[in-house]
């Protein structure tokens, strides 16, 4: 029986020593792109997918984190291509190795937010009807870059919502959230 726990004991060091589970926080790691059918079936993905659309030249994708029709009201009221402002503002010096969804906290009263108000932004904006709005949620995502020798994150918070079972962005990012 000794020689069997002893023996039991060694394959478990020799399977966390080979398998890098060595119990340490290895932090966030960089997810597989998110694809076009994936956009709007989670917070997650559509915030994810909005970043990446940017970083990565892809204005179908951008597109598609918005609800039909939205963007083109919003370039018709104000003349400007968001898209194209977005992009600029992005720009960086860096190369964007991917990205991950670090977390996320419900837009609710139970976590201290004042969620009609927020509701009511998202109609004024939208267009939406107040009772058709499901969950809202604030989602971090990491960005990761690199130069030369050099890598760094950014975490990124976004408001997204959801419309009859398809999340959507709240437009523009959210640095005053943390969590």
């Amino acid at each position: 029986m000794r020689k069997t726990l002893s023996a039991i004991a060694l394959i478990l060091v020799f399977v966390f020593a080979f398998t890098a589970c060595d119990g340490k926080d290895k932090g966030p790691q960089i997810e597989p792109q998110v694809t076009m059918e994936q956009v709007n079936t989670s917070g997650e993905y559509v915030a994810r997918a909005y970043m990446e659309s940017l970083f990565t030249d892809n204005r179908a994708m951008f597109d598609k984190c918005y609800p039909e029709g939205f963007l083109d009201k919003l370039g018709e009221s104000s003349g400007d291509d968001l898209y194209s402002q977005y992009r600029e503002v992005m720009k960086i010096d860096a190369v964007v190795n991917g990205t991950a969804s670090t977390g996320y906290r419900d837009y609710s009263v139970a976590n201290g937010y004042d969620e009609a108000s927020m509701r009511s932004a998202i109609c004024f904006v939208t267009g939406f009807e107040y009772s058709t709005i499901g969950r809202i949620q604030i989602q971090k995502v990491t960005v990761f870059f690199s130069k030369n020798t050099e890598s760094a994150t950014v975490d990124f918070y976004y408001v997204v919502y959801e419309i009859n079972g398809s999340w959507y962005m709240l437009e523009g990012c959210q640095n005053d959230v943390e969590f």
